[in-house]
């Protein structure tokens, strides 16, 4: 009997669960008294263990009064017992998983950070608001010494940064537009951006995903615009704006203004 509690014990019963569902084996329809007597677990334990036994499927309760009680056949109630901790160990497992959900960037953070020797914050900055882009966006047009880039679809911005645009080429900064002149006011912008010099192309798609600025090839300030709906007539709405002093990822967007450029249209 020992070996058999140890057997029992290994499948994750605990003491008294092993005694008591050995005791039912031996005799059938027993009262808690009766198992308690057999079994020799004491007799305010047994109702629980009972219980216990019951939910992992090992026992039955019969009804009547007192309550009687019935092993069921060790290979169902096996059956039943790897089903219980199927369910159980799902529980854990999503609990797990949530636990794991609230702290994993923290993790992956400390892991890239030591492997990869750069931290995120260094690769780029995130921008709260529109307002903090065009503010910055002023204050980089400002520092600009040899060029300015911009990528943008109306350029409806244009007249919040018109003083430091005219102010750069008084300097001798030379400025690059690619945009979309779709509307009336567009249309004006374009002109007026031709009127001080700058080179100005049309987009050679219709609609471009991402709008920014990048300042002597070394400074990069941008958002992505991203459609709300899979349809021809979505309306977008924005990322969160971004800065980057990073040289890959500037390179990236250096490049495809490169090939857009060469695609582009002068506006005439």
């Amino acid at each position: 009997m020992n070996e058999l509690i140890e057997k029992l014990k290994s499948l994750g019963l605990t003491e008294y669960e092993a005694k008591t569902y050995l005791a039912l084996l031996r005799k059938t329809e027993l009262t808690a008294e009766q198992i308690s007597n057999l079994s020799q677990v004491p007799l305010p334990r047994v109702y629980g263990v009972l219980d216990q036994l019951a939910e992992k499927g090992f026992v039955k309760i019969l009804p009547g009064r007192p309550r009687r009680f019935e092993a069921i056949e060790p290979k169902r109630a096996f059956e039943s017992y790897m089903k219980y901790k199927e369910k159980l160990l799902e529980k854990e497992l999503e609990k797990m998983k949530e636990i794991y959900n609230k702290f994993e960037r923290t993790l992956e953070d400390m892991y890239w950070r030591t492997r990869l020797k750069v931290k995120p914050e260094t690769l780029i900055t995130p921008l709260t608001s529109l307002d903090e882009m065009e503010e910055k966006t002023r204050n980089l047009i400002k520092q600009a010494k040899n060029e300015i880039i911009i990528f943008t679809e109306l350029f409806t911005w244009f007249k919040r940064v018109r003083n430091e645009i005219e102010n750069a080429i008084k300097k001798g900064v030379k400025i690059k537009v690619i945009m979309c002149p779709l509307t009336i006011e567009s249309k004006q912008i374009a002109k007026q951006l031709k009127k001080l010099g700058i080179q100005v192309r049309k987009a050679p798609e219709e609609w471009y995903p991402a709008r920014g600025t990048i300042i002597d090839k070394s400074k990069l300030i941008f958002l992505i615009w991203a459609p709300k709906e899979e349809t021809k007539y979505w309306k977008p709405v924005i990322y969160q704006p971004h800065y980057t002093e990073n040289k890959g990822l500037i390179h990236i967007f250096l490049d495809a203004f490169q090939k857009r450029w060469e695609k582009a249209k002068p506006i005439t």
